[in-house]
């Protein structure tokens, strides 16, 4: 023993005592936390309950019941060991629907994001094209937006580009006042509310709002002495006259907006169809969240019947969502 400890550069008296408590230790470790086993009584007892409650008490619940009538104290996982057998099979999840818009000016979304320019708070306003991602106009104003700056911008792409069907838009007050009430009106063009507090139902345009902000930061830390206007101008540029979109088979949003032209159903009978399927929803509507959301559905169905949307990709269309940006 002397000379082990010589070579390990410690003392003898050290180096029994490490053997001593080496020796003490047990061959195996203790096992760590409570123990699972569960008793057969106290199994049937927890099995039973959950029977008694036509499955409807989960491990969880199950646990806490466990431990108010005394029958002792075991995590969620433990308990769900016990009736393992019991549970139903979980559903699958299937995968979620998403609409595609099939052509041009079949549908537009209007939507804004801030800015700061020393120190002045300023909106950019945004109106696209839903299919070719085309922005059909933009314009920066002092922000909060208001409602004659949407109406006049609105307006000014309806007469460069022409109108399109439906312009959709996330709610916000601005859309039901009288000025533009009396603008879409006019162009006949039907309004489109998606959920509050649900992105993915304007999945192309927030993710045209991130590249907006994406270009115009990288201008900005770039070092060119830009206005915030020019870096804005340019962005837009970019989106739609340079950059070849992979969604789009390499082609540029002109392109696609100026190439892919169809004929679109008359405005009037468009939207007669419109109110007569929403009227049918709201007649079967048992809630009111069905209630709230006849309108796009109806507007899609509509749509669906004249082949300028198909159905592809996993985004959800879950129309009462509350929270996947495309």
């Amino acid at each position: 023993m002397r000379i082990m400890a010589e070579i390990l550069g410690i003392s003898a008296l050290a180096l029994k005592r490490w053997r001593e408590r080496q020796s003490a230790m047990p061959s195996r470790p203790a096992p760590l936390g409570r123990p699972k086993v569960i008793s057969r009584e106290v199994r049937e007892k927890i099995r039973q309950c959950y029977r008694d409650h036509y499955g409807q008490w989960g491990p969880r619940t199950l646990a806490c019941w466990c431990r108010r009538e005394g029958l002792g104290t075991w995590c969620a996982s433990t308990v769900a060991a016990v009736i393992a057998d019991l549970r139903d099979e979980p559903e699958l999840n299937s995968h979620p629907i998403r609409y595609e818009i099939t052509a041009p000016q079949v549908m537009w979304s209007e939507d804004g994001t801030g800015f700061k320019e020393k120190g002045r708070k300023r909106e950019l306003l945004v109106a696209q094209d839903e299919h070719a991602r085309f922005k059909v106009n933009r314009r920066l104003v002092d922000g909060p937006a208001r409602e004659e700056d949407v109406v006049s911008y609105l307006e000014e792409a309806f007469q460069r580009y022409g109108p399109p069907l439906v312009i959709k838009h996330d709610g916000d007050a601005i859309f039901h006042g009288d000025r533009m009430r009396e603008l879409l009106d006019r162009y006949e063009v039907i309004e489109l509310t998606g959920p509050r507090a649900y992105p993915q139902y304007n999945g192309k345009k927030e993710r045209s709002i991130r590249d907006v902000k994406s270009y115009e930061r990288a201008l900005r830390r770039s070092g060119q002495r830009l206005t915030l206007r020019q870096r804005l101008d340019e962005t837009i540029h970019d989106l739609n006259e340079d950059r070849p979109r992979p969604v789009l088979s390499g082609r540029t949003a002109r392109e696609v907006f100026t190439q892919e032209g169809v004929e679109l159903p008359a405005r009037r009978r468009f939207r007669k169809e419109v109110d007569q399927t929403e009227e049918r929803l709201l007649a079967a509507a048992r809630s009111r969240s069905e209630q709230r959301r006849a309108r796009r559905r109806a507007i899609e169905e509509v749509l669906l019947r004249y082949s300028l949307i198909k159905e592809s990709g996993d985004v959800s269309r879950n129309y009462e969502a509350k929270i996947r940006t495309d």
